[in-house]
């Protein structure tokens, strides 16, 4: 039938279409017309939708829109139809009226200025629409509503539509006259659920170093573009010039949802460097954060009609980063800058609200919000001792703030001069700043050879056998501090000390002993190994006499460089992107922060051959040429002669490179130098990428963003380099097989090719590394589950006369198809028999999975509890050789529950409760009869316990005694993180310190301010000996006779770095009533099991120690990346 009018052939048009938005002709919300639209060729027809009797909100795509000819035909249709079938609740009950809507909206538009509680009752009725809709006015002290409604609108949520207030509301600070209009979305339970600033914010303007035009990308430094380096080659170079900061204008800079508009850094009307992404300020002294006398960085000159607001002081480059206040504004407001600026780069590279960035408002895009990153400037910098040199952000999961610390940077000038020798130096936390000497040089002698770590006579640790009046003395490094060896030589009278490196690389820095308190008056400088040996030949053949010279020059401001910032912003992308507590983990996370910088240290048109160097600005004052080391060993660079860095040189077993200029120091395994090596593989790539036929330098820089992150978000947790290099290539394989390609390749040159061999992830040194320059398939296997197949009493261990099944999964992971892949399954051991041994699976693609199964059998005979060695070979016609999957399985076991006052945790099961919801503890297997419980050391915030079950005193005196190792981030002078030992005696309604009724040995006192058992005495920093274990003895005497009471295993880690954990084991007590421990025994029941059928599936499968397997004739396909986490042998 025709349409009489444009209104009811629209109607017409959306049901008919109907069914491509995926609604069903009974799903049909009631359609109320808003008005006719006339236009150019047609008609343009506004509609809501309406379902039980409320609207769906417009913003949430409750309007429908059609467009229709003259002759009342369909042009085009926008919006999106919503099924009244989509859940949602009958009869929502509202926890607020409309005043109490607006008034909880006000609230939280104004909570991080005013914090005010805005009461509905502060309201009055302004007017009434013709809906009925009221309008609002009214003030609560410096918080005026000039003019604010509230309507109900159903609007999406991930389980359906929830009813809601829409809150309109002009705002303002009372005491401006510039507002804001706010729509915010509150839920009927009264969750606010979203928050808009539908204000046209104006920009402001920043003085800072970076552009002023295009993508307004951040200067390296306040200093002459540094990268590339000139020449490429380590010579002195001259320390690039000062430049002056330009006042750049911008709103924000990234595209949510693909838009145009852009989220504001600042709200319109802000004063202050506090905003939805950041909030910087100046945290100079104790206690940490914005504390009396901190401040922000407030506008230089306010808004008028005509002009917007401005942050606008000119960085003194001449003067000290402390000189003045304006400086440190200049300095905050480069921070706010910078970090604002990556937020926004990296949000357009896929790190959304939902991938969970940092911001106080997630604008109901997901994620959780109320998390900007709290940016702090010259972080205790008048601290005693103050903190120089370095930066550090620490990032615990979504919604509780990110902290990026950035620090003041020295700026020495200083030289040592002896003969023709004229070296880099290091310096010294202690003794003298400034001095000017000149004196003849002494090789320390102390006639004492102190243990291990070797000492030498020449270390300077106990005093010298001689005066060394008005003398410079050469120390070794070793033995003892550094200030122990400077006040020895102050005490012989020396006017200056000179320490000598023991390993290679650049002069060291000297650290701080606190233990010292007696002043350090002497001049004090630092060689290296090479240079320290040329100069004692040099006193060897006769009097030598040096000028030790050392001038403090302004100190730096590290908020002006920009690969500093944009380096701690790698480290919180990656931590919020993907766990990460293991060593391996840390040493990637450095790589990804490098990485991060070099984003933004390269520009279009760079020669992307040459060398990188980090931190230029920032590292001025230290030894070597940090003009072209930076602070790196080496700047980054494809060129091989730059650097040469392969996998391999994470592990400490590899030595320094000697093919390129390489400034070595500390072991490879060391965080930041095993970083490079990741870092330099993300580059190799990312230069392959703008170097392939056609690139568009931005659209390779922002394809590359996207890539990090999506391979990020699919790594498995804590994984290892190659387990990540898989999950970033399987991502970019989605988007672009080409690019794929191209990163495989590069990847490859940089060792990390198909056939590469990495140690685990629990790894410490990384040594085992095995460089591979090949593309081609790998395989590898993926997990291994054993399930009773034929069984006596379904305990899922296999027992004398029972078959199993074995399951092994492998996969690809490697750039290219494997072909004429068998899995071969066996064991030595005679007493099981594997059913058919090898399995044929053909070809693998690349990316793709599969598994096999195989059938064993346990002798009749066996009669003890045993650990079988089971191995699946893995072989393919092209691939990297066979790979080997040793599994062991516990056979012939049972559990006997309630049997002994000795827990060694070797049962399967076991009567200890990790806390709910809980990942920090497990129930480790040693070997398959040998159990242990363990507690991670995470690198985030984390405070969780292993309890046991109710325990009861005899009458007379009780003991425990337990071995244990534990190795948490820090160390015995400065711990972290750390282990207690609690006791309950009211069924866990309290707890209190194990100390309170026995001496548990507590080794450490947990740093002040960084966990829930912070300044207390705990397990901390390592146990003596590890990895090896100690044992303790708790000695309770009778202070629990007769009282029943609990034990727990507490673990709590700050939001930074983690370490191994603590493992326990072998708990037992004397004086206990009953036994409340299960044991590990034989099994107990004869077996004649039926032959049952081997095909017959079962519910669920049981676990091998190692946790994989594959076998005869069944073949299944399996996602690949949730296997990554698994490690392999290959022979």
């Amino acid at each position: 039938m025709a349409a009489a009018n444009a209104t009811a052939a629209a109607r017409q048009h959306v049901e008919r279409l109907a069914p491509a938005w995926g609604v069903r002709s009974d799903g049909l919300p009631t359609l109320e017309t808003l008005g006719e639209i006339r236009v150019p060729g047609g008609t343009v027809v506004r509609m809501r939708q309406v379902i039980d009797g409320i609207p769906v909100a417009s913003a949430a795509g409750g309007e429908v829109r059609v467009m229709v000819a003259k002759d009342n035909s369909m042009i085009a249709t926008s919006g999106k139809l919503i099924s009244r079938s989509t859940p949602h609740a009958r009869s929502p009950k509202f926890v607020d009226n409309d005043a109490g809507a607006v008034a909880r909206a006000v609230t939280e538009t104004y909570k991080t200025s005013f914090a005010p509680t805005f009461a509905p009752s502060a309201l009055a009725t302004h007017s009434v629409a013709k809906d009925g809709t009221r309008l609002f006015s009214g003030q609560t002290g410096s918080v005026q509503v000039e003019k604010a409604r509230a309507r109900k609108a159903w609007v999406p949520e991930a389980k359906g539509l929830t009813a809601a207030w829409v809150v309109e509301a002009y705002t303002s600070n009372a005491k401006t006259t510039s507002g804001d209009l706010y729509r915010t979305v509150i839920a009927a339970d009264g969750r606010v659920l979203s928050r808009t600033n539908l204000t046209a914010d104006e920009a402001y303007r920043y003085r800072v170093f970076a552009d002023d035009t295009g993508a307004l990308i951040p200067f390296d430094g306040p200093i002459v573009d540094p990268t590339p380096h000139a020449s490429g080659v380590p010579s002195g170079s001259p320390f690039p010039g000062y430049v002056l900061p330009k006042l750049v204008t911008v709103d924000g800079l990234n595209h949510p949802d693909g838009g145009e508009i852009p989220d504001s850094w600042l709200d319109s009307g802000a004063t202050e460097t506090v905003g939805n992404n950041v909030d910087a300020y100046l945290d100079i002294a104790p206690p940490t954060g914005l504390t009396f006398g901190d401040f922000r960085a407030t506008v230089s000159k306010p808004a008028t009609a005509t002009t917007i607001a401005e942050f606008d002081r000119v960085y003194d480059t001449a003067a000290s980063a402390l000189s003045s206040q304006d400086q440190q504004m200049a300095g905050i407001t480069s921070l706010f800058y910078i970090i604002n600026w990556m937020h926004d780069f990296w949000y357009d590279g896929g790190f959304t609200e939902a991938a969970g960035n940092g911001q106080d408002s997630n604008f109901g895009r997901g994620g959780e919000d109320r998390d900007s990153i709290l940016a702090e400037t010259q972080d205790c910098a008048t601290c005693t001792p103050a903190s120089r040199n370095n930066a550090n952000m620490g990032t615990p999961s979504d919604g509780l703030n990110p902290r990026m610390q950035v620090f003041v940077w020295t700026n020495d000038k200083r030289s040592l001069k002896a003969g023709a020798l004229d070296p880099s130096t290091g310096t010294a936390a202690f003794g003298a700043t400034t001095f000017d000497l000149t004196a003849g040089l002494v090789i320390a002698n102390d006639g004492v050879v102190l243990p291990a770590p070797a000492g030498t006579v020449t270390d300077g640790c106990t005093a010298l056998t001689a005066p060394a009046t008005g003398k410079i003395v050469v120390v070794d490094r070793g033995s003892c501090s550094f200030k122990t060896k400077a006040l020895v030589a102050q005490t012989a009278g020396a006017v200056g000390m000179i320490l000598v490196n023991n390993a290679d690389g650049s002069p060291p820095g000297l650290a701080d002993d606190a233990t010292i308190t007696t002043p350090i008056t002497v001049a004090v400088l630092s060689l290296s190994k090479a240079d320290g040996t040329t100069l004692k030949t040099a006193i060897g053949a006769g009097a030598v006499s040096a000028t030790m010279k050392r001038a403090l020059g302004p100190e730096l401001e590290g908020t002006l460089d920009a690969s500093v910032i944009s380096h701690e912003f790698g480290h919180y992308l990656h931590h919020r992107l993907t766990e990460c507590n293991t060593t391996f983990c840390r040493a990637m996370s450095e790589g990804w922060a490098d990485f991060s910088a070099l984003l933004t240290l390269t520009r279009k048109g760079d020669d992307l051959d040459k060398a990188y160097p980090m931190a230029v600005y920032s590292t001025q004052g230290f030894a070597g040429d940090p003009v072209y080391f930076g602070i790196r060993r080496a700047p980054y660079s494809v060129n091989p002669a730059i650097n040469g860095l392969t996998f391999k040189h994470m592990a400490d077993e590899t030595p320094s490179p000697t093919t390129f200029p390489f400034d070595a120091g500390g072991p490879n395994s060391e965080v930041h130098n095993g970083g490079e090596v990741w870092a330099s593989m993300l580059w190799e790539g990312y230069v392959a990428l703008q170097k392939a036929p056609g690139a568009d330098f931005d659209e390779v820089l922002l394809k590359m963003r996207q890539y990090v992150v999506a391979g990020l978000l699919i790594a498995p947790p804590e994984a290892t380099p190659l387990e990540t290099r898989d999950a970033i290539l399987a991502a970019v394989k989605a988007a672009s097989p080409e690019d794929h390609d191209i990163l495989a390749a590069a990847y490859a040159r940089r060792g990390f090719g198909s056939c590469a061999v990495s140690p685990s992830a629990a790894s410490v040194n990384f040594n085992g590394i095995i460089d591979s320059f090949d593309v081609k398939g790998q395989l590898v296997p993926s997990s291994a589950a054993i399930k009773e197949q034929t069984s006596c009493d379904s305990d899922q261990v296999l027992d004398a006369g029972e078959t199993s099944r074995v399951t092994v999964e492998i996969s690809n992971p490697g750039p290219v198809r494997s072909t004429g892949v068998t899995v071969t399954l066996a064991s030595n051991n005679p007493t099981i028999s594997v059913g058919e041994a090898t399995v044929e699976i053909g070809d693998l693609k690349a990316y793709a999975g599969t598994s096999a199964v195989f059938y064993v059998k346990l002798a009749s005979s066996v009669s003890a509890p045993a650990a079988i060695d089971l191995t699946a070979s893995i072989n393919a016609a092209d691939g990297c050789g066979v790979v080997e999957l040793p599994m062991a399985i516990r056979v012939n076991t049972d559990d006997a529950v309630a049997t002994s006052a000795t827990d060694n945790f070797d049962a399967g099961s076991s009567v200890w409760t990790p806390d709910e919801d809980t990942t920090e503890w497990s129930h480790i297997r040693k070997t398959p009869l040998d159990g242990a419980w363990h507690g991670a050391d995470a690198g985030r915030p984390s405070d969780s316990s292993l309890t046991s079950p109710p325990l009861t005193a005899g009458s007379g005196a009780l003991t425990a005694t337990f071995t244990h190792r534990f190795s948490f981030e820090g160390t015995v002078d400065e711990a972290f993180d750390g282990g207690v030992i609690e006791i309950s005696t009211d069924e866990g309604e309290t707890w209190a310190d194990i100390s309170t009724v026995a001496d548990p040995g507590y080794n450490v006192v947990i740093t002040p301010g960084s966990t829930s058992i912070s300044e207390l005495p705990a397990y901390g920093a390592e146990s003596e000996g590890y990895p090896e274990t100690n044992a303790v003895t708790l000695d309770f005497g009778d202070k629990l006779a007769g009282k029943t009471f609990q034990l727990r295993f507490r673990v709590v880690s700050d939001p930074s770095a983690g370490g191994p954990g603590w493992d326990i084991d072998d708990l037992a007590f004397t004086g206990l009533e009953g036994k409340p421990f299960p044991t590990l025994v034989s099994n107990a029941k004869a077996c004649n099991p039926d032959a049952g059928n081997p095909d017959d599936d079962d519910d669920d499968d049981g676990g091998c120690q190692s946790g994989r397997s594959t076998g005869a004739g069944t073949l299944a396909a399996f996602a690949v990346l949730g296997l990554l986490t698994l490690r392999r042998r290959r022979r």
